[in-house]
This record gives structure tokens, C-alpha cells and sequence, in this order.
């Protein structure tokens, strides 16, 4: 199980032609890669922010609220894969095939955004623009429908 994950992860680090099997990853690869991401930021957030209150409260809290907001944007990005796919290969893939796919590549472009926003709050776009660039990208290789 966590050489999967493992090897979701790593499949999932560069956008690539390869990345577009992952639409087929069992659950646990995804939702593994999903804590792993949610633990990372919560870490970085915590070095990031230095809270003044009960550490494991903020931790967990911090954590959870991350998670939640993370697959929301993985759900929103999911609609968008099916849109992408759709109108380029007229195939619309189904959502349970979308959101692996999303989830595998919202990761790097989640975390270049959280990067970007510590840096400065106005640089958030610009970590938007590398996510709808990274989710992109890998589609416009699936095969079209003649």
C-alpha cells in the first residue's frame, strides 16, 4: 500500500504523458497522496506562522481545515478536467476517473501555491496559473476521437 502512494506521488511530480494512467489509481494512492500533501503544508504552515496556542489543537484544526480546502479544490479541478476533456478529445472522462487525475496534479501546483502565499498574499494567482497549467498540460496528450 505505501509503495503505491509512493509511486503515485512520484508519477504525479512532473506532468508528463504518463500521468494520464493515473485517472485509473486505486483509492488509497490518491487519498494517501491527499494526507501526505494535507501533513506537508500543515507542517510548512507551522514553521511558517509559529502559533502561540495549545500546539497539537492548532495542528489538528490546521490540518483538517487544509484537507477540507484541498478537496475542494480537487473537486473543482475534477469539473474542469471533465470540461478540458470534453471539448479536446470529445470524450468526457467520468468523474471517478477525474479526480485522481486531479488530485495528482494539484499536488506540486498546491504546494508552489502555499509557497507563494507565504511569500506574498498577492503572488496567489500566479500559483493558480501554474495549477490550470500543470492540470492542462498532460490532456491535451490523451488521444482525440476521430
Amino acid at each position: 500500500m505505501l509503495s503505491t502512494i509512493l509511486k503515485f506521488l512520484r508519477t504525479s511530480l512532473f506532468p508528463s504523458k504518463q500521468v494520464l494512467r493515473l485517472r485509473l489509481a486505486p483509492l488509497h494512492a490518491y487519498m494517501g497522496a491527499t494526507l501526505v500533501l494535507t501533513l506537508l503544508i500543515t507542517v510548512l504552515d507551522f514553521i511558517v506562522i509559529r502559533p502561540d496556542f495549545f500546539v497539537p489543537m492548532w495542528l489538528f484544526l490546521h490540518g483538517f481545515a487544509i484537507f477540507f480546502f484541498y478537496l475542494l479544490w480537487v473537486a473543482i479541478m475534477a469539473l474542469y478536467v471533465q470540461l478540458v476533456t470534453k471539448v479536446y478529445s470529445k470524450n468526457m472522462w467520468a468523474y471517478r476517473q477525474a479526480w485522481p487525475y486531479a488530485v495528482a496534479m494539484t499536488f506540486v501546483p498546491t504546494v508552489i501555491l502555499v509557497v507563494l502565499y507565504h511569500m506574498n498574499p498577492s503572488l496567489i494567482w500566479i500559483g493558480f496559473i501554474i495549477g490550470l497549467g500543470y492540470i492542462t498540460y498532460p490532456l491535451t496528450k490523451v488521444p482525440k476521437k476521430k
